[in-house]
């Protein structure tokens, strides 16, 4: 028996980035990004209100309360070609550009309109509800790197920086294929001596959840020839594993492991104190496909891993597609 380390190894030494393709940005959720992007625009590409109300000078509004004439109005995706004077304001909305001339924004609820004239009964600073031209980013700013597995938020943020189209690398296909005369799929006829197969449509699902195609070459019968041509209708099909990285606080005691690294099935708290907590289920015996859809990660324990007290820090492997506690 070879270690998890070395296993690793030889899966992982073969692989390279595969090439990268174009999709469109509405289909960008889960793949990892081939190149580096920059924002096409600024944002926003000018100064707008933040809320509904009055753009104001600031200086107008220094002394409450005060009698300002109206002299336009600016709803979003519109603007005021003129320019407002000292005594003057328009009336905004959230989103709109400020007019020439203003620099603050009253809110509405501050106010009380008669006809062309509007009573501000509370002052406001210098650029008070005003999103100042380029808040959130400029024109030209890289925002997003290569390697990023896109989130739902980074399609947001590509589409607010006018990127539509995205280059990504492709999507590797991983083949799963499992093994054993009483293996029977879902649905079909079960033997006294059978069992249903749920590992290889777990796996395949998995691989969906990490982005990967998975591609089902089906079950061997326990025949080495029958193994061998499977395994080469399986060229060019791509394996690859996932190593450890986040770590989390145990919150039970665990009992020094054996030769074999383990991973055991375990449920995720967020602490008081705002670490993660991970509570290995009591029974981990590997067919119970109960306890593993309970759980929101494994937590790692290494071959001849001492005893661990409550509160040590331990390596886990979150489950894909599964959100942290917060």
């Amino acid at each position: 028996m070879i270690s998890v380390e070395e296993a690793l190894s030889r899966l992982l030494a073969p692989l390279e980035k595969l090439p990268p393709e174009q999709i469109s940005i509405a289909e960008g959720v889960g793949r990892v990004l081939a190149a580096d992007f920059a924002a096409r625009r600024t944002q926003p590409p000018f100064a707008v209100s933040a809320m509904d109300g009055y753009a104001v000078r600031a200086e107008d509004v220094s002394t409450v309360p005060v009698e300002l004439r109206i002299v336009a109005e600016v709803p979003a995706g519109a603007g005021f070609g003129g320019h407002v004077g000292p005594g003057e304001t328009a009336r905004i909305f959230t989103g709109a550009p400020l007019p020439a001339g203003t620099d603050t924004i009253i809110i509405q609820e501050d106010t009380k309109r008669d006809s062309d004239r509007v009573r501000v009964l509370e002052g406001a600073p210098r650029g008070r509800y005003v999103r100042r031209e380029g808040l959130d980013f400029s024109e030209g700013e890289v925002l997003l790197r290569a390697g990023r597995r896109l989130t739902a938020r980074d399609i947001g943020l590509l589409a607010a920086m006018n990127r539509p189209w995205l280059f990504v690398h492709r999507r590797p296909r991983i083949g799963i294929m499992s093994t054993g005369d009483e293996i029977v799929m879902p649905g079909d006829p079960i033997g006294p001596h059978q069992i249903v197969s749920s590992n290889s449509l777990a796996l395949a699902a998995f691989v969906t959840a990490c982005g990967g195609i998975p591609v089902s070459v089906g079950n061997a019968p326990d025949d080495p020839e029958a193994l061998r041509r499977i395994a080469a209708a399986t060229q060019g099909v791509v394996t690859a594993s996932e190593e450890p990285g986040p770590t989390a606080r145990i919150g039970v005691a665990l009992p020094k492991n054996d030769r074999r690294q383990d991973y055991l099935r375990s449920r995720l708290a967020r602490a008081a104190d705002g670490i993660l907590e991970a509570f290995p289920f009591e029974v981990q015996d590997s067919s119970m496909m109960r306890l593993l859809a309970m759980a929101d990660c494994l937590v790692v324990r290494p071959p001849h891993a001492p005893t661990a007290t409550a509160g040590a820090m331990v390596p886990i492997v979150p489950f894909p597609g599964g959100a942290l506690p917060v």
